[in-house]
């Protein structure tokens, strides 16, 4: 059996870590169907990697130091996943206020999305399938384990 083409990234953080991400997440994107991988279209790899910006940039806006980001894709879709060292679950932004709307954007483009403490602090994961039309699937259920939205 053959194991799903995966990306590992360690991340210190700072300045430089979302574009650092989400350069190296187009390039094994690209990089896929030359290693027989699976293949996605335009449309879902964008939306691949907005989701990679957006939990990276959550993970050095709130949560100290460094963050591993883990992309695995399969025929089935790609799961993207980032630790950071907060525990804190994840809130919706508050009516009206600036910005926080990041993790709103991953929910619509994933298929699901998972939060888990660890003893570091937490992973949140977004699950992105292909989709046919490759259109987005859109948020189908607003609330899910380990979020507060």
């Amino acid at each position: 059996m053959s194991q799903n083409p995966t990306i590992a990234l360690d991340l210190d953080g700072r300045v430089g870590s979302v574009r650092a991400a989400r350069s190296e997440v187009e390039r094994f994107l690209r990089d896929l169907d030359s290693t027989g991988g699976p293949r996605y279209r335009q449309a879902t790899c964008r939306d691949i990697v907005l989701i990679v910006s957006e939990l990276v940039a959550n993970a050095c806006r709130h949560a100290p130091g460094p963050c591993a980001l883990v992309v695995s894709a399969s025929r089935e879709g790609v799961e993207v996943s980032v630790e950071d060292t907060s525990r804190a679950l994840l809130r919706a932004p508050p009516p009206g206020g600036p910005g926080g709307y990041g993790l709103l954007v991953v929910a619509r483009l994933s298929e699901a999305v998972h939060v888990v403490r660890t003893a570091r602090g937490k992973i949140v994961q977004a699950v992105v399938a292909e989709r046919p039309s490759g259109r987005s699937p859109g948020w189908r259920n607003p609330s899910y384990p380990g979020a507060s939205l």
